[in-house]
This record gives C-alpha cells, structure tokens and sequence, in this order.
C-alpha cells in the first residue's frame, strides 16, 4: 500500500512539474509577466516668464497586468498599450482628430519595461489635442 501511494505522489509530481514547464513556455501566460512598468512623463512648454512652479510637468507610474500605480486611468491605458504591444510609438487613438493649429508644445516621455522588453519614447507634439489623438489615456496625465 505505501508503494503505491509513493508512486502517486511522484507521478502527481512529474506532472506539475510538466505542468509548470508547459505553462512557462506558453505565450499566453508570459503576457501575465508582472514586469510591465512604465513611468510616464508629460512637460508642458510655458512662458519664459512663468516660475518653475508655475511650469506643467507631471510624471506617473503604470503598471499593467494589474491595471495600477499613480496613472489617472491605468486599466484603459494598459488595454491601449497591449494593443500596440507595449510600443508608444504606435499609438494613434484618434487618427482624424479636429485640432487646432494653437502652438503649445507638450513634450512625453515614457521608459521602463514592457513584459520583459526595454520601452524608450519621447516626442513632442504642438498642443494638448494633438498629445491626447496620439496617446489616449496613456499620456492622459
């Protein structure tokens, strides 16, 4: 009798062993990888008069695979983010945005990890409604 559980509990061993190693290549679970981590930045261009008080300059932190950090809509920001895997570069929210010519240039930059992947962006667009068609909620700020 002490045989045969013996060889259960090693046969119920191997195979969460297989188990985990099947689960650890699957690209379906490696998208749950905590290490999404972005800190975004977004600077506001003002008058030279202006304090540095007075000058717009806000910095988040987001972490997605648990929608979170300080980031004023972090699930909706996550969800734009995984569609263009993790790549600011490809975000274009809304493409035939009606904005103004209004020179107000806002600068963001985004760095940190994205499932495992180095993520390094920054540009500057001409005004707020330009930065909000590009980004959406991620440089919602």
């Amino acid at each position: 009798m002490l045989r045969g559980k013996r060889t259960t509990m090693m046969t119920a061993v191997a195979l969460c062993g297989a188990l985990l190693a099947t689960a650890a290549a699957s690209p379906a679970l490696a998208e749950r990888d905590p290490r999404s981590t972005l800190r975004i930045l977004v600077a506001v261009k003002q008058d030279e008069t202006k304090s540095a008080k007075q000058r717009e300059t806000k910095a988040v932190t987001l972490t997605c695979e648990r929608a979170g950090g300080d980031h004023p809509e972090p699930r909706a920001a996550c969800r734009l983010l995984r569609r263009v895997h993790g790549d600011p570069a490809r975000l274009d929210v809304t493409p035939d945005a009606a904005c103004t010519r209004e020179l107000r240039p806002h600068a963001v930059v985004v760095a940190g990890m994205w499932r495992g992947k180095p993520v390094s962006f920054g540009r500057v667009y001409g005004n707020a409604c330009l930065l909000r068609a590009a980004g959406g909620a991620v440089f919602a700020l």
